[in-house]
């Protein structure tokens, strides 16, 4: 067995996991902090509340970038220079943030967490990997349950967390968090032995070769170019057009490589692996949709404060880890959990509907609460189904690149909030979010249609 693979349970080393736990919840909190603080933010600075989405896209764009980036250099160099180097970044963005003097400045200092949180994650895996690996052991299950776990912790507490730290401390209270948070990582992370990594004698041009420095700028390019295109209502077509160019060069680009930023190669001889990466770009898409749609309608129309909103969107965080170890854990059959998966995701885009100034507390509860259902079914159905088609021998990469089409959807949802909250927040534009996220349920629908047609084939 490989020291990849999924071993028995065995007791929790702390003070080695502790300061990785920490680590990886950083994205998924500083993700769903900032949606009970948007429109606070907006306030403070005076811009319109559609200007939210350009707080919103940086830390999923450099995240896109920043996962697959920092996954190699953790395989190149100490992996632990590099958890401890994403620390160092997340508390550089904590102090811009804080003390930012104009909204741009904060999304520098989004942009910067996206880049930070982005170690934690593939230099956690690298480090037990290398940990169990030494020993020829396979990597316990509950340590990998940890890891999992507190990402959906991290989106359990982060909007309620968001909403009590700008009640208390204002805006800058969520970024003034990840100070403390920070240290206390970097502190515990002595307890981690260094693992040297047998690269001496590398030329920087080969080390450039070794993490694909040209895949990612092309990347980096045509993802600018594409907010550009979703975010500017002048030069469309031009936008556009430059970013399908880039688009293409940088598959181009990816096909040559022995050491591609993301295998090209890899979907394209696994089609069946890109719609499972489709469709999670689809659901997260509509997901954070969600996320950050609800709690921006909530305190501009209901008029509630940031705290109260938070305790809104509880429900829908709780609701999200507990179908997920309640409900989807319990379904081995891939094809149904994907079918449920569907079926919650266009419940809660209908729920959207029933929301009205007039309506009571209860029925924005009811809709956080099926709305977070949706969430836990899907995270679990997306993961089943990329363990099923993903490659023995490319494991690694296969979820390394379902986070990137994850990052992507996310973007997207970002960009089309500020087309959507243009001329302000209210009930129509509410239900516009909820179109746009039928519009995604149908593609979805259609390519659990394709998943079943396959699976039928397969059974004959």
């Amino acid at each position: 067995m490989s020291a990849t693979a999924v071993g028995e349970r065995e007791r929790i080393d702390w003070k080695f996991m502790l300061p990785l736990v920490l680590g990886t919840m950083m994205n998924p909190l500083n993700s769903t902090m900032l949606a009970t603080a948007l429109a606070t933010i907006c306030l403070h600075f005076h811009e319109n509340v559609s200007e939210s989405a350009l707080l919103i896209t940086p830390l999923y764009m450099a995240s896109a970038i920043g996962q697959p980036l920092m996954g190699r250099l953790a395989d190149l160099y100490d992996p632990k220079t590099i958890n401890k180097c994403g620390f160092i970044i997340i508390l550089l963005g904590a102090f811009v943030g804080i003390f930012a003097q104009s909204f741009s400045w904060l999304i520098v200092s989004r942009a910067l967490f996206g880049l930070g949180t982005s170690a934690a994650y593939p230099s956690a895996m690298a480090l037990i990997a290398h940990r169990y690996g030494d020993s020829k052991r396979a990597i316990p299950g509950n340590v990998l349950g940890i890891i999992t776990v507190a990402s959906q912790v991290s989106m359990v507490v982060g909007p309620l967390l968001g909403g009590v730290l700008t009640e208390v401390w204002g805006w800058q209270g969520i970024f003034l968090i990840n100070v403390p948070w920070a240290i206390l990582a970097l502190f515990l992370s002595q307890n981690i032995s260094p693992v040297k990594k047998n690269i001496g004698g590398s030329s920087f041009r080969s080390t450039l070769q070794m993490i694909d420095a040209m895949g990612i700028l092309l990347f980096a390019v045509f993802l600018v170019l594409l907010l550009i295109t979703l975010t500017q209502p002048v030069n469309v077509w031009v936008y556009s057009s430059l970013s399908f160019v880039s688009f293409i060069l940088f598959i181009l680009w990816e096909r040559t490589q022995a050491h591609p930023f993301i295998d090209i190669r890899l979907l394209w001889h696994k089609p069946s692996l890109l719609l499972v990466y489709i469709r999670t770009m689809g659901t997260n898409y509509i997901l954070f949709l969600l996320l950050y749609a609800i709690p921006q309608w909530v305190e501009a129309v209901k008029e509630m404060s940031p705290a109260q909103t938070g305790m809104i969107m509880l429900p829908m965080s709780l609701m999200s880890a507990l179908s997920a170890i309640l409900i989807a854990s319990k379904i081995k059959k891939i094809i149904l959990l994907n079918l449920i998966g569907v079926i919650t995701l266009v419940m809660a885009t209908c729920c959207l509907f029933l929301l009205r100034h007039e309506v009571a507390i209860v029925w924005i509860v009811i809709t956080t609460m099926v709305s977070g259902i949706a969430v836990g079914v899907n995270i679990i159905a997306n993961q089943s189904s990329l363990s099923a088609e993903a490659p023995p021998d490319q494991t690694g990469i296969s979820f390394g690149l379902q986070r990137t089409f994850g990052y992507l959807g996310a973007i997207v949802s970002g960009t089309q909030l500020k087309n959507i909250f243009h001329d302000g927040i209210s009930d129509t534009s509410l239900h516009v979010c909820g179109w746009y996220a039928g519009a995604s349920c149908i593609l979805l629908a259609f390519l659990y249609l394709i998943r079943m047609k396959k699976f039928t084939v397969l059974k004959k």
